[in-house]
């Protein structure tokens, strides 16, 4: 809530808000960056405090969105209304490009956590340019204020410390502007249609306990100007849809089964049709692991097919390439560093030698479907670049943003979810073969390994925390014979960086997968079916709870 202005204090916004005009041309021609760049001349210029270094670095982002929430539960709707706001982000620099007021931890603002670097706060729904420029006003003197005290005592944490190789905190770049065509936003009853039929499918067996389809929508525009030069106007559209079905197995066991899709659009998902088909087999899956054993753990050769092997490579490959950088502190102990396998090995071998891996956020389309993790500029305002991440096995660089990393000082155009993030990332083998010829090459390997039996995996999910590898949602235990059978209740164990070194066979296919990366990012992975040598398969350790003492209301209707 803003404090109430003084009357001395209140004449002078009057004052301020009285244009020009020149000014007020400006403003009817486009508010909100008219509102943003004025103040932006204005508070380079005169924002300073006494015996207080002035900002070298503002930067202004408007997001005007619509958000669309749709469930569907047994057939029924259930809808919020389309929810409009504005949400207006001010970052304010003190102290210059090698050491200033971000990327710093102070006891009092939660374990673990850095502050931002600036306010977020709701802007003005109306193009009112007086509104705009007054909410921007205040909210860039709160984070010029809070910067300053965060650098006083940065400076004071740091006087004590000794760094032999220091790095800057933030990357100098060369100022672009990039305006793209802005869309309108009303895909309401598009969601409701695609969620209304699937979730009458997920219900019409009546051992599921729980099931669903959630669909998600934002669209709107985004607007981002800083003190460089960077101008940024584009699109924001972003759409995913979750279906799951939840059992208990007779032991008590959760058994539960998902199927996601993230696009753009609500339109450039699957038809209300496509998702009935798929909620009817994920609903058979469900039954058919409710019913199946509890598999063995196990270590050794293991082949991911489709869809499963590039969920696999979204969390477990794909972080090493992304150069984070933990922030700093004011009590070290608090924000421990985060290691970066791959961040010392440029140019050593971090896979098997056939593979290579790139990010290319131009990649608009893939086998005739729309790939949402494309994207034209970063959210720094930085243009995107297609990188060549790792050649023939060797590490090549990573994707980077606007903070500087050891041996990565530049961005990449890949500043994205409040950090280095991938765009469209792809993997392939230049020995690749074709996908039905997999099972054979991992009957041969089981074989001269020993093993009396292996697992075939289709189906993976995130982590349950940090010290678990992904969890496993299909999973088919496979004898040497070539025989497959259900099982459930695995998870990978935690995955090292160099089991991508022993990877031994890809297919030519490869499966597209994306999923949503913050609020408004989508990331997409491209990868083949992959056959490892060697991984650790582990049993889950769920908690197991009594089914309800009353069974479902649904199965006594059957």
């Amino acid at each position: 809530m803003r404090p109430v202005l003084c009357p001395v204090a209140a004449l002078s916004v009057a004052a301020l808000l009285v244009s020009p005009p020149a000014m007020v041309v400006r403003a009817q021609q486009s508010p909100i960056l008219a509102a943003m760049q004025d103040e932006m001349a204005r508070s380079m210029s005169e924002l300073r405090m006494k015996d207080a270094p002035p900002p070298y670095f503002i930067a202004y982002e408007l997001q005007d969105r619509t958000m669309i929430d749709v469930s569907g539960r047994l057939g029924a709707l259930v809808e919020n209304p389309p929810h409009h706001i504005r949400v207006l982000r001010v970052e304010v620099r003190v102290g210059s490009y090698d050491f200033d007021s971000s990327r710093f931890a102070m006891q009092g603002f939660g374990p673990g956590s850095a502050p931002l670097t600036g306010e977020t706060v709701l802007a003005p729904l109306d193009d009112d340019y007086d509104a705009l420029r007054r909410e921007i006003w205040i909210t860039t003197d709160d984070a010029y204020k809070r910067a300053v005290n965060v650098f006083a005592r940065k400076k004071a944490a740091f006087q004590n410390r000794s760094t032999t190789d220091p790095l800057p905190d933030f990357s100098k770049e060369a100022p672009v502007e990039t305006e793209l065509p802005l869309s309108p936003s009303s895909e309401g009853r598009e969601a409701a249609a695609r969620a209304q039929q699937p979730s009458a499918a997920l219900g019409a067996s009546a051992v599921i306990d729980s099931s669903g389809v959630d669909i998600s929508a934002i669209r709107g525009s985004r607007y981002y100007l800083n003190s460089e030069g960077f101008k940024t106007v584009t699109p924001i559209h972003l759409a995913s849809l979750t279906m799951y079905a939840e059992t208990q197995a007779a032991d008590g066991m959760p058994v539960r089964e998902t199927y996601t899709a993230v696009e753009s659009t609500i339109q450039d998902l699957p038809s209300s049709a496509d998702l009935v088909t798929q909620a009817r087999e994920l609903a058979a899956r469900v039954i058919v692991t409710r019913n199946a054993p509890v598999g063995e753990e196990f270590t050794g050769p293991v082949l991911l097919e489709g869809l499963g092997s590039s969920e696999f490579v979204a969390e477990t490959l794909l972080p090493l390439v992304l150069a984070r950088r933990s922030p700093d502190a004011e009590n070290p102990r608090v924000v421990p560093a985060q290691p970066t396998p791959f961040l010392s090995r440029t140019g050593l071998r971090v896979m098997a030698d056939a593979f290579s891996a790139t990010d290319t956020p131009s990649l608009k389309q893939f086998q005739g479907k729309p790939v949402a993790g494309a994207y034209v500029v970063d959210e720094e305002g930085v243009r995107a670049r297609d990188v060549t991440l790792i050649n023939k096995g060797r590490l090549v660089t990573l994707l980077s943003s606007r903070i500087p990393q050891k041996n990565f000082p530049q961005s990449n155009g890949h500043g994205r979810a409040g950090g280095a993030q991938a765009g469209v990332f792809q993997l392939e083998s230049s020995l690749a073969i074709p996908a039905a010829e997999l099972k054979s090459k991992y009957l041969a390997l089981l074989k001269a390994q020993d093993k009396t039996f292996g697992y075939i995996v289709r189906g993976v999910r995130p982590a349950g925390g940090a010290n678990s590898g992904p969890g496993i949602e299909q999973v088919v235990k496979v004898t040497l014979d070539g025989r497959e059978e259900p099982v459930r209740g695995l998870r990978f164990g935690n995955v090292p960086s160099t089991a991508f070194r022993d990877l031994s066979e890809a297919s030519g296919e490869r499966t597209l997968y994306s999923y949503r990366a913050g609020l408004n990012a989508a990331v997409s992975v491209i990868a083949p079916s992959v056959i490892f040598e060697e991984l650790e398969i582990q049993r889950t350790r769920d908690i197991l709870q009594k089914p309800p003492i009353v069974p479902s209301p649904l199965q006594s209707q059957k």
